[in-house]
């Protein structure tokens, strides 16, 4: 068995440990939630060391007198030194990272803990990735698809009154789409609202009266399924040829012939 001195796992005094709240990816916690945290810990223990780096190799660290900046734990970090008042803690000590590479680092474990809400993973990756990166090399990157990099970064270009709705849960991601089509800042807000009130109300807002500000567009699928419907119902006309070029089943020239055939039956009746 060999031993890998990069992950070995100390208990080492608080006290030497920087707690950067900027550096971690999630910001600041309720103190709710770290309570909660905290009283778990005393009944089950640390399941999981929080990992550090050795300070020297942090080009720049403002803060001086500690040998250790925390860069992963940061609610369990508070949990045990706030509220269970130890003076030690189980860390897992990384040496040779890059600023960057712990940062990634940081933000993958909170993603894999599945503790970061949307807009926490958003604001996350646009610390890590500077404007111009393209998405492919941040998905390559986070092992992530394009279509969940995308629709984050999409978030972060979205008035802070739709990123909260979002982030809240009252907005799906597929809402923010539909939102996101809108030019302006007050559109885009105006939407928001609009989509949310219709939820709280029961209804899709694809149902509301017509004149609405906005719009969703169907799926592949659910064209389908529509035009599965209606020739249920003996309509396999016109309008089910329509929502099959809709979805992409058949061509604009085999449209076309289908709308000349109608218009030759009705010279002839």
């Amino acid at each position: 068995m060999k031993r890998l001195e990069q992950y070995d796992v100390f208990s080492l005094p608080v006290s030497e440990v920087f707690y950067d709240a900027d550096f971690n990816c999630r910001g600041a916690f309720t103190l709710q939630s770290v309570e909660e945290l905290a009283q778990s810990i005393d009944e089950l223990g640390l399941q999981f060391p929080v990992v550090v780096q050795p300070s020297e190799e942090i080009e720049e660290l403002e803060h001086e007198g500690f040998r250790w900046r925390l860069i992963a734990g940061h609610r369990r970090f508070r949990a045990v030194t706030t509220f269970l008042k130890w003076t030690e803690i189980p860390a897992s000590v990384w040496q040779g990272l890059t600023e960057r590479q712990a940062r990634m680092f940081n933000f993958t474990e909170n993603l894999e803990r599945k503790d970061l809400n949307v807009l926490e993973e958003a604001r996350a990756l646009g610390r890590l990735f500077p404007q111009g990166t393209s998405l492919r090399e941040a998905a390559r990157e986070l092992k992530r698809h394009t279509r969940w990099v995308q629709a984050r970064f999409r978030l972060l270009r979205l008035p802070k009154e739709v990123q909260i709705k979002v982030a809240a849960g009252t907005l799906s991601l597929v809402d923010m789409e539909a939102v996101a089509q809108f030019e302006t800042p007050d559109e885009q807000i105006k939407a928001a609202n609009d989509i949310a009130k219709a939820k709280r109300r029961g209804r899709h807002p694809s149902e509301t009266k017509p004149g609405r500000s906005f719009r969703y567009r169907k799926t592949k699928s659910q064209i389908n399924q529509m035009i599965a419907k209606l020739m249920e119902h003996g309509l396999d006309g016109l309008t089910t040829r329509a929502l099959a070029w809709a979805a992409g089943s058949i061509g604009d020239n085999e449209f076309d012939e289908d709308i000349r055939q109608i218009e030759r039956e009705c010279e002839r009746s």
